[in-house]
């Protein structure tokens, strides 16, 4: 036993010393490992501190801390008297170079952008560079992660210590977090934001698939063979299940995006904000998800002439301003917020970020904790890092003051109980200013500045530098250059301290030697740092969406009586003159003639309807508002996993300049690149909401959008088109191959599902798809096809199809040519949604017509009229009175092509689209007929919530004029402060006012891209 005992001690003892090294050739050299810092205040995490006390360092741990240690006999003592330790800073994103895995390799992904089997650890690790400048701002471990892709791999915690040659820095952890991101890019698969979220969801649901397959055949040995191949991919996300989601995002509505995610896997998570995160303060603060924040704050707009400054929106210029305030913000919402250098441009401005933070409100101990324990805790590491304690890792700043103060100089950093020196410390004893004289004749008088090691001389006029300093606190030798006039050339000269003055002898160029002496006249002029010119802005209240028209809080539902007005009912009562309508808890409690209406309650607001016209809230049954980072997941010809609810941008102004024309709800509809698109997303124009998904029309059908025709084919993109179908037949072939495989995919689940508990436990789980998901519903009727089509034969074709496969068809989008196949629309479909009077815009729609809508309603299809754009959807009211002037539609009847017939289209027809009892409080009053030209929304009610009148419409144009002046001056004050990037730098992409992608249109089909 005590033999085992002394060889396991010997194996434990080697480990620590280097594997293979020379021969001892003398004394065995000394490893200083013992350290005692003692007369420190030390602060031993944020809100704690001890004076003075003592730190024992031991082999790289700290051992202990305390006011009243002695230190231990053998240790290196350092007298820290009059200075500051703290915890070395943590941080918590260091990307860094890792190789690909293996394109061939039959284990990896087959997604290129899945890579969770990387490591951090993998590639040569954070730099000596990147060492070098996180050791001199207080950094002393960073979480290194692998960047590229939307699951990129693990970050692993080291040390940035200075590791002996063709060594590697000192791990912490080896796996601290998976970081993912919602990258996408033009010209591959995922193209838009929608379909990178739909990648990263279906590949967390693959790995859970993949643990339950090998489980099961790990149980029964018979079922191996039928197992889910091997994936180094996979495997690697089971084996890290336990690790938080770390998201990298780029703008504040993706930290409620990946939250979503995270939530739906059941997994911890934190994101990498963007610094705009005081958007969407409330929503992201209800998340409690942490945030490691980014000090990168924009560059004041460029507004230097009068064409720039109209392009900066109010919400570029408030973000600008507001942006330091995000730390403050966040905190005072409850959020854990941690701080990063990452993002920033130079990473030398750091400390002067974190002061413009604090001089918005956050306290030294918030900060403090934003760079150490908060990390640790993030990264799992609370245990060795983040705060100075026994058995803690010995990474310590020690500095000459508290640790944000202006004047503080960082002297040196403990890492792993490494020393580095950060600055000198300064040299006392000669620091000031001497009049020095050379014994000469006459005698030569010379002034001296001694500041550290640099000596300034000036002979006569003439400021010269003195070079070769070598000094300590009582000796000084050095050189000077021109001193003697006799003779040309560089006089060295030595001198010591004695009885106040520095005596010395000076060797002349000619060899012989002078005495000399100098008397202290005063210290060096002190040099002044520039003053800091930062303000922090005013922590005013943020409205919601944040910019011009936000609101600083949703009206509230109060109760509304219109009296005598002429009531357009949108039901089969049709138009009411001396009608009255009164909504109530944000629902219509009566409409009707008004001397049938009761009394309004005592707190309703009045409106006198004399001469006004309400109607139902217009519905948009083709939109593309409010969608962010692309349209179009343009990378595959299905996408059925995609959702357009994903990304709602609560944000779009559009919603707005909507509200003003009468629309309270529209369906947002993934674009027409694919012959089977992504999932479509009904929304009410709530807007100042709070979170994007409170706009979601609880209630109605899902949707799903189709394209048939020359989009789907890629017929007009630039380029060789590799990509199937690129024929009609490929598109009738495709979207008939996708029903048969979910029609098969929906008989595994129902087969699996029904097996009894012991049955299912001895087969294979069967894998979730969500493609198939989607087009199983639509088989079952659960989801209603939206299908984009102009030609008459394909209408048909897919008539055919629905038949074939036992569904109907929501409805035909656009259907130029539908009054050609008016009879098989109404057998076959619920509706088609039209285009009013559009033609001629592409070859395929050369035989459309404006009497198209009429004539489909005469042949009984249920028709709509809708805007596929920003600008049109303003105006629906006038684009349903073109079936009165093309086809005679009767007025009633007409209107409802805006309001009833698309909310039974979208299956929200229970809520909403006309004015009966019960129904949802949205409607829209107009000043004159609403078919006219001449009528103008005055005001808009969504929930039986005014969110747009005319009157409060001014008010909001005065106070965000009154804004962008101030803050126009503002930033012509700060434009001397630009460092003169460009504004296409991807470093500031996420600053822009407005997610600028492009309006989407039917005549391209690729429409807009991040």
């Amino acid at each position: 036993m005590r033999s085992t005992a002394f060889v396991l001690g010997a194996m434990l003892g080697a480990a620590v010393l280097p594997a293979q090294g020379p021969p001892a050739n003398g004394p065995e050299p000394f490893r200083p490992g013992w350290h005692a810092l003692t007369g420190a205040t030390v602060i031993v995490r944020p809100g704690e501190r001890l004076a003075p006390a003592t730190i024992v360092v031991r082999d790289g741990r700290i051992t202990a801390v305390g006011k009243d240690l002695t230190p231990p006999a053998g240790a290196t003592i350092h007298d820290c008297q009059g200075l500051t330790i703290w915890p070395a800073f943590v941080e918590s994103l260091l990307t860094v170079d890792v190789p690909q895995p293996d394109a061939d390799s039959a284990t990896t992904h087959w997604h290129p952008a899945i890579l969770p089997q990387r490591s951090g650890l993998q590639g040569d690790g954070a730099t000596a560079q990147d060492r070098k400048a996180l050791r001199e701002l207080g950094f002393a471990a960073a979480a290194i992660a692998p960047t590229g892709g939307v699951v990129k791999g693990t970050a692993a915690v080291v040390l940035l210590d200075e590791p002996p040659t063709g060594g590697k820095t000192t791990v912490v952890r080896e796996h601290a977090y998976l970081l993912c991101s919602l990258q996408s890019s033009f010209g591959g698969h995922p193209s838009a934001q929608m379909g990178a979220i739909a990648l990263l969801r279906q590949t967390l649901l693959d790995a859970d698939w993949y643990r339950r397959s090998q489980q099961t055949a790990a149980a029964r040995p018979e079922l191996r063979a039928q197992a889910p191949a091997p994936s180094a991919a996979l495997q690697a996300l089971v084996d890290r299940a336990e690790l938080p989601l770390a998201f990298d995002v780029d703008d504040e509505l993706e930290v409620l995006r990946v939250a979503k995610l995270a939530t739906e896997a059941s997994r911890t998570a934190f994101a990498f904000g963007s610094g705009m995160e005081f958007r969407r303060l409330a929503a992201i603060a209800a998340q409690k998800l942490p945030i490691v924040v980014p000090l990168h704050f924009p560059e004041p707009p460029d507004v230097s002439t009068i064409a720039r400054s109209e392009r900066v929106s109010l919400r570029h210029l408030l973000s600008w301003e507001q942006a330091p305030t995000n730390s403050k913000r966040l905190l005072d919402a409850g959020c854990r917020i941690a701080w990063t250098t990452a993002r920033l441009p130079q990473r030398g401005d750091f400390r002067e970020r974190v002061a413009d933070a604090m001089a918005c409100g956050v306290t030294a101990d918030q900060a403090l904790a934003a760079l150490t324990t908060v990390p640790a805790e993030l990264l799992g590491v609370q245990d060795r890092l983040g705060t100075i304690a026994p058995g803690r890792l010995a990474n310590l700043v020690v500095a000459t003051g508290e640790p944000f103060a202006a004047a503080t100089k960082l002297r040196t950093i403990w890492v792993g109980g490494q020393r580095h020196e950060l600055s000198a410390t300064p040299m006392a004893g000669l620091d000031g200013a001497w009049q020095m004289t050379l014994d000469t004749t006459p005698p030569t008088g010379v002034a001296l500045q001694v500041q550290g090691r640099d000596v300034q001389g000036k002979i006569g006029d003439q400021d010269v530098a003195a070079t070769a300093v070598n000094r300590d606190d009582e000796r000084l030798d050095f050189a000077l250059a021109g001193l003697l006039t006799s003779q040309p050339g560089t006089v060295l000269l030595h001198g010591r301290l004695a009885a106040g003055q520095l005596q010395g002898t000076a060797v002349a160029p000619d060899g012989s030697e002078i005495a000399w002496t100098a008397t202290r006249t005063g210290d060096v002029p002190q040099k002044t740092d520039k003053p800091r010119t930062f303000q922090p802005p005013p922590l005013t209240p943020l409205t919601q969406p944040f910019g011009a028209f936000g609101l600083a809080a949703m009206p509230a539902a109060l109760p509304v009586f219109v009296r005598d007005v002429t009531l357009w009912t949108g039901d089969d009562r049709g138009i009411l003159e001396h009608g009255a309508l009164l909504v109530r808890d944000g629902a219509i409690a009566f409409a009707g003639r008004l001397e049938d209406a009761p009394a309004p309650p005592s707190d309703a607001i009045v409106i006198d309807g004399k001469g006004k016209h309400v109607t139902p809230g217009i519905i948009d049954c083709h939109s593309h508002t409010g969608i962010s980072r692309g349209i179009n997941e343009g990378g595959q010809a299905v996408t059925a996993e995609v959702r357009v609810q994903d990304v709602i941008d609560p944000d779009d102004v559009n919603w707005y300049r909507e509200l003003a024309g009468g629309v309270t709800s529209v369906s947002q509809l993934h674009g027409s690149a694919n012959a089977i698109g992504g999932q479509s997303s009904t929304v009410k124009l709530r807007w100042g909401c709070a979170h994007p998904d409170d706009m979601a029309f609880a209630g109605g059908v899902p949707g799903i959008k189709f394209a048939l025709g020359e989009n789907p084919r890629r017929a007009n993109s630039d380029g060789p088109n590799p990509r199937y179908p690129n024929t009609r037949m490929g598109v009738e072939a495709l979207i008939r191959d996708r029903f048969v495989a979910a029609a098969e995919y929906r008989r595994r689940l129902l087969a699996y599902d029904a097996l009894p508990p012991r049955d299912r436990a001895a087969v294979l789980p069967p894998r979730r798809d969500l493609e198939l998901d989607a087009l199983a519903e639509v088989l079952t009727g659960a989801r209603r096809v939206h299908c984009h089509a102009y030609r008459q034969d394909e209408i048909f074709m897919l008539c055919k199809l629905a038949g074939e496969f036992g569904f109907k068809i929501g409805t035909f989008q656009h259907v130029l040519e539908g009054y050609k196949v008016a009879d098989t629309i109404a057998q076959h479909a619920i509706g088609a949604s039209s285009f009013s009077d559009w033609w001629a815009y592409k070859f395929e729609v050369y035989d459309a017509i404006p009497d198209n809508g009429a004539i489909l309603h005469a042949a009984g299809v249920l028709v709509s009229f809708n805007s596929d754009s920003n600008e049109l959807a303003r105006r629906l009211n006038t684009e349903a009175g073109k079936a009165v002037k093309y086809g005679g539609v009767p007025r009633a009847a007409a209107l409802q092509f805006v309001t009833l017939n698309p909310a039974i289209q979208l299956g929200i027809d229970g809520r909403t689209g006309s004015l009966s009892r019960g129904k949802d409080g949205d409607f829209a009053i107009w000043s004159d007929d609403p078919l006219s030209y001449r009528a103008r929304c005055e005001a808009t009610f969504v929930d039986g919530r005014m969110l747009f009148s005319l009157d409060r419409d001014q008010d909001l144009r005065t106070t965000a004029a009154k804004e962008r002046a101030r803050l126009l001056q503002k930033a012509l004050a700060a434009g001397g402060e630009r460092k003169g990037r460009s504004a296409k730098d991807p470093r500031d992409a996420f600053w822009a006012a407005e997610d600028l992608t492009a309006d989407y249109c039917c005549r391209d089909c690729d429409g807009g891209g991040r």
